[in-house]
């Protein structure tokens, strides 16, 4: 019996047909196989170059179908500010003397507020440049003896547009301006314990030229402003002329 089992298994290994090792010619590619990722060779790469100002070109020229154009100015994101400053005036005012003197200089103080309606045109170069003044300026003088005295006190109010040259892209630049208002005159003559008081009005025009800044002093639209000028009023006949600074704040 174990005889023939024996013979029946070398029978079978005979008539099996031989194992053969695989060809290795054309491996299989295991993931690990897979080449590196060459880093250096991805940067260097060229990439496709994509004209950006073609693409905004092309924005800025699409139109709607009633005609208007489909561009709005941004040119007040990277600047939020309203345009807005109030600030407090004070200087030596060269009065014009009507007693044949030159001058009489005298202390002026004033208020004004300043309102950069350039900004309202959505144009880059104008933004900053144009802006406008409500201005008052007092001032006054007095002269006499225990007798008899005299006091004028002048009032002037204008509103001068002005066009600033900016120093490149700072807050700081040189002006000119020019503008319209009114003076008023008031006049007190005391003659022993008699007052005699006289007042009128007359037509103004406003002139000068000076040097602004307005520098950021917060992360905010706070910002610091000042100037110094030298300013003319011309009142009738007379030449007043103004030379000091303001300072306030801007936002």
């Amino acid at each position: 019996m174990k005889t023939w089992l024996l013979r029946c298994a070398l029978g079978s290994l005979a008539l099996s047909a031989p194992a053969l090792a695989q060809d290795d010619e054309d491996p299989y590619a295991y993931p690990d196989d897979e080449p590196a990722y060459d880093a250096a060779e991805s940067y260097n790469r060229p990439r496709p170059k994509v004209d950006e100002a073609d693409d905004f070109r092309r924005v800025s020229e699409q139109e709607h179908a009633d005609g208007e154009d489909d561009f709005k100015a941004l040119s007040g994101l990277d600047d939020p500010s309203l345009g807005v400053a109030m600030e407090f005036i004070a200087g030596a005012l060269f009065l014009d003397s009507p007693r044949g003197r030159a001058t009489e200089t005298r202390l002026g103080l004033g208020v004004r507020a300043t309102w950069e309606y350039g900004r309202i045109l959505d144009n880059e170069a104008l933004r900053e440049s144009l802006w406008a003044d409500l201005r008052y300026t007092f001032g006054g003088t007095s002269d006499g003896t225990e007798f008899l005295q005299g006091k004028t006190n002048f009032h002037y109010f204008t509103i001068a547009p002005a066009y600033e040259l900016k120093l490149g892209k700072s807050d700081f630049g040189f002006f000119g301006q020019v503008g319209a208002g009114v003076a008023y005159t008031a006049s007190t003559i005391t003659i022993d314990t008699l007052e005699t008081k006289v007042s009128g009005m007359k037509p103004l025009f406003q002139y000068g030229v000076g040097f602004r800044g307005r520098p950021r002093i917060t992360d905010g639209n706070l910002r610091l402003s000042f100037r110094v000028e030298a300013m003319g009023f011309r009142r009738g006949y007379h030449n007043d002329f103004f030379l000091g600074g303001s300072v306030g704040t801007a936002f």
